[in-house]
């Protein structure tokens, strides 16, 4: 008599946002549909995906509804973010699984800002934000979780892409290319001369996706539980080498005004992505270039 083994449940939480609305995407297409949870919003909504949660064999957790200015003018919603996450991993125990809990976390915000770049998983920790603080006691309560989930961490870089929304202090990219949608001025805080990691979309989703292909093996398995793993390009670009990205993809000279630096900005950051090229099979595989060029094609199709 033969066995079927039920296929393992992926939920992801989040699944109305930028990142996990495209994870949701990539899984449909690989006919691997996983259990929709969009992002809480208050307490109510904390518990209406705790039957779901508690049934999953491996969870993505993209559900954060704070961005660096956010965190700084509304407390309120570090609150809800961080209420959310326990309760998401308070469902995890009340399954028959010890499921696989994959936080989306921040490489940009995490490490001390005087850390030398590129910054590596073993940089020293030590935000000087809000926003930083707030994703670095996320990954805490992940930790402290670890009897009954198996605690993954990947700290994203700067991600853009077609459909990100421009929000609240998060994603130049996008700001830049609505902007210059809108006629409007690009805003630069700061000098053009400071550099970040910007990874695009489709490259965080295969770094996501093959966190479930280690997932489903039970010897890469092993080696993922506890893992902290940085994903981005792995390279630095200056604002000003965007801004001539920018350009060359919106075909003429845009607007651009200088603003002081914000409190929450980092200066020169990007990140160290061998660990996951290692552990994951991993790499980016989309220039800045193509990828602006992409997410410009994407807004002007949509706004014709």
């Amino acid at each position: 008599m033969t066995t079927t083994v039920p296929a393992p449940v992926t939920v992801v939480v989040g699944s109305d946002g930028f990142i996990g609305a495209n994870l949701c995407r990539a899984l449909d297409r690989r006919n691997l549909s996983p259990r929709r949870v969009p992002r809480p919003r208050n307490a109510a909504d904390d518990h209406r995906f705790v039957d779901t949660i508690s049934q999953s064999d491996l969870v993505f957790y993209a559900a954060s509804t704070i961005t660096p200015s956010k965190a700084c003018g509304q407390p309120e919603l570090v609150e809800v973010d961080q209420r959310a996450l326990g309760t998401a991993l308070e469902a995890c125990k009340l399954g028959a699984r010890r499921p696989t809990f994959v936080l989306l976390g921040s490489g940009g915000t995490a490490y001390r800002p005087d850390a030398p770049p590129p910054l590596a998983e073993s940089s020293p920790l030590g935000p000087d934000s809000v926003y930083g603080q707030a994703k670095l006691a996320q990954e805490r309560a992940l930790w402290e979780a670890d009897d009954h989930v198996r605690p993954v961490v990947l700290r994203l870089s700067n991600v853009y892409g077609p459909g990100q929304r421009a929000r609240g202090g998060l994603g130049v990219v996008s700001y830049w290319l609505e902007a210059a949608s809108a006629q409007r001025p690009l805003q630069v805080f700061g000098d053009l001369a400071t550099r970040r990691d910007y990874v695009y979309i489709d490259d965080v989703v295969s770094a996501l996706l093959a966190v479930r292909e280690r997932h489903l093996d039970r010897d890469t398995r092993e080696a993922l539980d506890g893992a902290v793993l940085n994903v981005g390009a792995g390279r630095p670009t200056s604002l000003a080498e965007l801004l001539e990205v920018v350009t060359a993809a919106i075909g003429r000279p845009p607007t651009v005004e200088f603003s002081e630096r914000r409190t929450f900005d980092r200066r020169d950051i990007w990140l160290d992505v061998r660990r996951a090229s290692a552990l994951l099979g991993w790499r980016p595989t989309t220039d800045l270039r193509s990828g602006v060029a992409r997410t410009w094609a994407a807004l002007a199709g949509a706004g014709a």
